[in-house]
C-alpha cells in the first residue's frame, strides 16, 4: 500500500522529469546546430559570390554533389567584375541579402523543433558589414510551457531559451591580395611624390616598436 501511494508516484515523477530534461537538452543542441549552421553557411555565402552556384544552400543537405560545370560557374561568379573581385573594399553582400538568410534560418528552425508544445518566438539574422570582413550573427529564442509539476515549485508558466552564433565572412586569399595591393600602391605613390625614404623610415620604426 505504501509503495502504491508514495514510491510509485515518486518513481514515475522522476522518470518523467528525466525524460523532459533529456528532451530539453536535445532541443538545446538542435538550436545550437541551427544557429551555427546559419552563421557559418551565411559567412560562406557572403565571402564567396559563387557559393550558390554549387547548389541550393537553403535546403537541408549540407554537402553539395557538384559537377565540374558547377565549379567553373563558381569561379566565374567569384571573378565577375571588379566590385566582386575587390569585394573587401566594395563591401560584401551584393549577391545575397539579409532577408534571404532570414528565410534560411526559418527553414532550418522547422527541422529542429523537438520539444512538444514549444515554438520559436524570435529568429534573427544580423549582418554587420565592415572593411575587409563582414560579421554575421544568428540568434534564436525558443519558448516552451513548463509542466504543471514545475509550476508547483514556483516556475513560471513558460520559459524561454536563447542560442546565438557568430561567424566572420572573410576570404583569406583576397585579404592577402588586398594587403599586397595596398603595399604596392603605397610604394608607387611614395616614389612619385619623392617621399619613399620617409615612408621607409616610418615602416622601419613600426617594425621596431610593434613587431
Amino acid at each position: 500500500m505504501v509503495e502504491a501511494v508514495i514510491v510509485f508516484p515518486i518513481v514515475l515523477l522522476t522518470v518523467f522529469v528525466l525524460i523532459y530534461l533529456g528532451l530539453f537538452k536535445l532541443q538545446e543542441m538542435a538550436m545550437l546546430y541551427q544557429v551555427q549552421r546559419v552563421a557559418h553557411q551565411g559567412a560562406h555565402v557572403l565571402a564567396n559570390p559563387g557559393y550558390r552556384e554549387l547548389g541550393d544552400y537553403t535546403q537541408k543537405a549540407i554537402d553539395f554533389s557538384s559537377d565540374p560545370s558547377d565549379v567553373n560557374a563558381y569561379y566565374k561568379a567569384a571573378h565577375d567584375n571588379l566590385l566582386v573581385l575587390y569585394r573587401e573594399i566594395a563591401g560584401y553582400g551584393a549577391w545575397t541579402s539579409q532577408g534571404e538568410l532570414q528565410q534560411f534560418m526559418d527553414r532550418v528552425a522547422q527541422s529542429t523543433l523537438i520539444l512538444a508544445g514549444g515554438a520559436y518566438s524570435d529568429n534573427t539574422v544580423t549582418i554587420e558589414r565592415g572593411l575587409f570582413a563582414t560579421q554575421i550573427m544568428a540568434e534564436v529564442t525558443f519558448s516552451f510551457p513548463t509542466p504543471g509539476v514545475m509550476r508547483y515549485f514556483g516556475y513560471p508558466d513558460s520559459l524561454a531559451y536563447k542560442q546565438s552564433a557568430t561567424a566572420v565572412a572573410m576570404d583569406p586569399a583576397n585579404f592577402v591580395r588586398m594587403v599586397d595591393l595596398a603595399g604596392d600602391a603605397l610604394t608607387v605613390v611614395s616614389e612619385k611624390l619623392g617621399i619613399a625614404d620617409d615612408i621607409g623610415k616610418i615602416m622601419d620604426g613600426i617594425r621596431k616598436y610593434v613587431f
